[in-house]
């Protein structure tokens, strides 16, 4: 039944593939991470009572989804339905689009179970759960739908078969009560214990997928390993800075962000030599490139606003020294400047 519903969605019209193909990036992981940074540094208090605590709470869940993806698919290594990495962009869409539309409607890899329903189902699961705006019924609802447009898009997609996100979703489910028991206490998330379970995660499923021999799989769970490392130690140390994010340091921390986490997957896919040219591309050394980079990329995220603040008073410290310098520079008379305002005021 599973595999007929999935060959019946690859008989969807062009322009339903080409919503399912957009609406399916909100359970991307990029789209999720640059998401959650995003709240984590300009969420106020009418999200949650101490937004910048549930933001790094539900960061570390987001790492620990893709710990899980990565973990179970090593495990099983099952397929996707046939066609999954193929697609043809529609006949009316700009041909500057084509490429990023057979980007985002195939998939790679193992297919079982989804990572998109897993993702979406533990992050907005989260964001439901430890978010204080509007009621928690409406929240759970708001959740629901955002994980089953994603599930029914990757089916859609063909990326996907049925069982896939279904399981997904039931994984989702189970890592979201795991990260809600481990990482919180009473009311109040705690992001240092929700790192440090997905740097535990992201160990576990390091080890799964170097046993069952695949690399690329290694790679992705040493990203979650140093990203939640990274976290943790940053969060740790400057984690209760309240310091406010402005728009235009928010850009430029996800720039810096995309960067970051661009060069780590860019080591993890393309390889060293095209990196850095010098060490062997294996991936031991892959990996020894790959966690440090993840490593920066979570701290910086948490640490953004500490450096925010940081830039802010330099530049407050400069503005005061010159003011002064004004001042001085007003009080002292130059040369015969007191004659001289004598001599006016006296004509």
């Amino acid at each position: 039944m599973f595999r007929t519903i999935t060959a019946g969605a690859a008989a969807l019209p062009d322009w339903v593939v080409a919503v399912a193909a957009l609406l399916t990036q909100l359970g991307d992981a990029w789209f999720l991470y640059l998401g959650l940074a995003l709240l984590y540094w300009i969420g106020d208090d009418r999200l949650a009572a101490n937004p910048r605590r549930v933001g790094a709470t539900v960061v570390a869940v987001g790492l620990g989804a893709l710990a899980v993806t990565v973990g179970l698919k090593s495990l099983f290594a099952l397929p996707r339905p046939p066609g999954a990495g193929e697609a043809t962009a529609p006949l009316w869409l700009p041909e500057l689009l084509h490429g990023v539309y057979v980007n985002t409607a195939t998939g790679d890899g193992f297919g079982f179970p989804s990572g998109h329903a897993i993702g979406a189902t533990m992050v907005y699961g989260a964001l439901a759960t430890f978010l204080d705006v509007g009621t928690r019924r409406n929240r759970r609802r708001v959740a629901a739908l955002l994980i089953g447009v994603v599930a029914l898009t990757r089916v859609a997609l063909g990326v996907h078969y049925l069982a896939d996100v279904v399981v997904g979703i039931a994984v989702g489910l189970a890592g979201l009560w795991l990260f809600q028991r481990v990482a919180r206490r009473g009311f109040r998330p705690n992001p240092d214990r929700a790192f440090f379970l997905s740097a535990g995660l992201g160990a576990v499923a390091l080890v799964v997928a170097a046993v069952g021999g695949h690399g690329g799989e290694v790679l992705e769970a040493g990203i979650v390993l140093g990203g939640g490392l990274g976290g943790y130690a940053v969060w740790r140390v400057r984690g209760t800075d309240t310091t406010a994010v402005g728009p235009l340091a928010a850009v430029v921390g996800l720039v810096l962000i995309a960067v970051v986490f661009g060069s780590a997957y860019a080591v993890a896919s393309i390889g060293l030599p095209y990196v850095f040219g010098v060490v062997p591309d294996t991936t031991p050394f892959r990996l020894l490139a790959a966690v440090p980079l993840s490593f920066a990329g979570v701290a910086l995220v948490v640490a953004w606003p500490t450096v925010v603040g940081r830039v802010r008073a330099m530049r407050d410290d400069e503005a005061s020294a010159e003011s002064i310098e004004d001042l001085i520079s007003e009080a002292e008379p130059d040369g015969d400047g007191g004659e001289t305002g004598r001599t006016d005021r006296s004509e």
